[in-house]
């Protein structure tokens, strides 16, 4: 990649050094091995950030991406208007984006900071079946049932007494399944 106005830390695109400029048409290898073609329609040098349109089975997308993704970026050309040949096609799915955006926070709230992996699987097994999240390194289930290190059924702790069993008996249930070791 050498655009006239981007600055590339190697011939070839890739890492958070280039630049894409607006306008113009870039086909990109991103590090997950996806691949696409599209235009640049904004880039913010500053967390190397770029909107870039392309289609996605028959309907046209935008994707956003981190420019220290990308592996390969080969320039094809510049257009004079990239929103100009397709005014009616361009429009922002906000369902679809907010839809996207609940995802991720779930997905980012479902891992544990500083938890082992025994604790992770013990999370995700139990968040197959119960509505539980991460609370610092404790687990809690169903809003008032905390599970504390080392997750085992004794450090479970609150919540009525039937949930509390409740809880006790899946946990046991998931520590076997998982063939983890025995409350001690």
């Amino acid at each position: 990649m050498s655009p006239a106005n981007a600055t590339a830390t190697k011939a070839g695109g890739g890492g958070s050094g280039d630049e894409y400029e607006v306008g113009k048409t870039y086909e990109v290898k991103l590090t997950t091995g996806n691949e696409f073609k599209g235009i640049v329609l904004a880039y913010d040098s500053d967390p190397h950030v770029g909107a870039i349109p392309g289609k996605c089975k028959s309907m046209m997308t935008t994707r956003t991406v981190n420019a220290s993704f990308i592996s390969k970026a080969n320039l094809i050309g510049k257009c004079k208007d990239p929103m100009d040949s397709n005014k009616k096609k361009w429009f922002v799915d906000l369902s679809g984006l907010l839809e996207k955006e609940a995802i991720a926070i779930r997905r980012i709230e479902s891992i544990g900071v500083g938890v082992t992996a025994e604790a992770q699987k013990i999370f995700d097994a139990l968040s197959k079946t119960l509505h539980v999240k991460w609370e610092n390194k404790d687990m809690v289930i169903m809003e008032d049932v905390r599970i504390c290190s080392p997750y085992h059924s004794d450090s479970v702790t609150g919540g009525t007494r039937a949930a509390n069993d409740r809880i006790k008996k899946v946990l046991n249930n998931v520590r076997e399944k998982l063939q983890l070791s025995s409350d001690t």
